[in-house]
């Protein structure tokens, strides 16, 4: 989740997350998306979920960080990883080149996972954008502006490039706080387990 405050503390800054941060940012966006709907739904068991979602997200830096969208605050408090136009997506390729881990973290439940994953990129718009895939703030730092610096600073660049951004939220709380970064709720679709998944663009500029 965004907020649109300045840090609070001084010290914060934003910067180009490395191999170095793996996993630090991975635990946590972990941290961050436990209680997520979304995830609630990918990750079905409860009890397993903490252990896994920090692997997941370690693989998913692992395919952004070559991209050059990954930005972290100074400690890992924050973390978001964006993808460029044209690589918004996943294919079938980067799920077979990585299927030892997508087994690991997913197991017997990647044919749901699949067709969850399939009903909301079918929502993805096909013109050229920057994608916010993940963005995501440590819980006991959150409401302190932390992933508001990360979203101004992706988002200069953004603007530099005179593109569109789009992202997915299945909190409806999150709703107004990306609003107010520019973003507008533009199409919505229900995943197995009844949680509305929320397609959000913003305009180029």
């Amino acid at each position: 989740m965004a907020d649109t405050q300045a840090p609070r503390s001084p010290a914060a800054s934003a910067r180009a997350a490395t191999w170095a941060d793996a996993n630090a940012l991975s635990r946590t966006l972990g941290r961050a998306f436990h209680d997520d709907p979304f995830i609630a739904c990918l990750f079905r068991d409860a009890a397993s979920r903490p252990g896994k979602l920090p692997k997941l997200f370690h693989l998913l830096f692992k395919l952004a960080l070559p991209l050059g969208g990954c930005l972290v605050t100074s400690d890992c408090e924050a973390v978001a990883l964006w993808r460029p136009p044209g690589q918004a997506e996943l294919h079938w390729g980067h799920y077979i080149a990585n299927a030892l881990p997508f087994i690991d973290i997913f197991g017997l439940d990647i044919p749901h996972v699949l067709r969850t994953m399939d009903l909301v990129d079918r929502q993805h718009p096909h013109a050229p954008h920057w994608y916010l895939q993940v963005l995501g703030t440590e819980p006991a730092r959150q409401g302190r502006g932390y992933a508001g610096l990360l979203m101004r600073k992706q988002l200069a660049v953004v603007d530099a490039d005179g593109l569109p951004a789009y992202l997915e939220t299945a909190k409806a709380a999150n709703i107004p706080i990306y609003g107010a970064f520019g973003f507008e709720v533009t199409g919505e679709v229900v995943v197995p387990g009844g949680v509305t998944s929320y397609s959000m663009w913003r305009p180029a500029r």
